[in-house]
């Protein structure tokens, strides 16, 4: 099974979480930034789990990381790689299934998970309308204990249903 773990990370959480549920899925899995996942990466994949962390209840803008970026009391972002936002406005028709993920603080509302989802089936990779949420203990991190080991077993649980 071709799989890509696609992420958009501002402050390395969601990345972390994209290399464990990688690992959950297997060797045959790839993780690639929205900056390295171009149509050609995923082209005939047969499962895309892209995630993002939330951020004004949903899919970080352009503008939300720029303003992050520009304010001096805030902690740096990485900004230099589209948002999944965009990614997900250029991904070509394909057909699989697909899997949606975000990194949150426990009390936020909206849902970054939910507009990747509905983005993947527009797309046509299949995915479940509520995706996986995993946590982070402050704005910016760290991820709760426990998240990395339970994003590993979600991707191993992915490969044995898409399997």
């Amino acid at each position: 099974m071709k799989a890509v773990v696609v992420y958009e990370s501002l402050w390395g959480n969601t990345a972390a979480i994209a290399h464990a549920i990688a690992e959950g899925i297997g060797s045959e899995a790839r993780v690639l930034s929205t900056a390295e996942a171009t149509p050609t990466e995923v082209a005939g994949a047969e499962l895309i789990v892209a995630g993002a962390p939330i951020l004004g209840f949903s899919l970080p803008t352009e503008a939300m990381r720029k303003s992050i970026d520009s304010n001096p009391r805030e902690k740096k972002p990485t900004i230099s790689v589209p948002t999944m936002r965009s990614w997900l406005a250029e991904l070509p028709k394909g057909a699989g299934t697909g899997a949606s993920f975000e990194t949150r603080i426990w009390w936020s509302p909206g849902s970054a998970a939910n507009a990747i989802a509905r983005a993947l089936n527009d797309a046509g990779y299949v995915a479940p309308t509520k995706g996986e949420k995993f946590l982070v203990t402050g704005r910016f991190g760290p991820l709760k204990d426990g998240e990395i080991e339970r994003a590993r077993a979600w991707g191993a649980s992915l490969a044995r249903h898409f399997a």
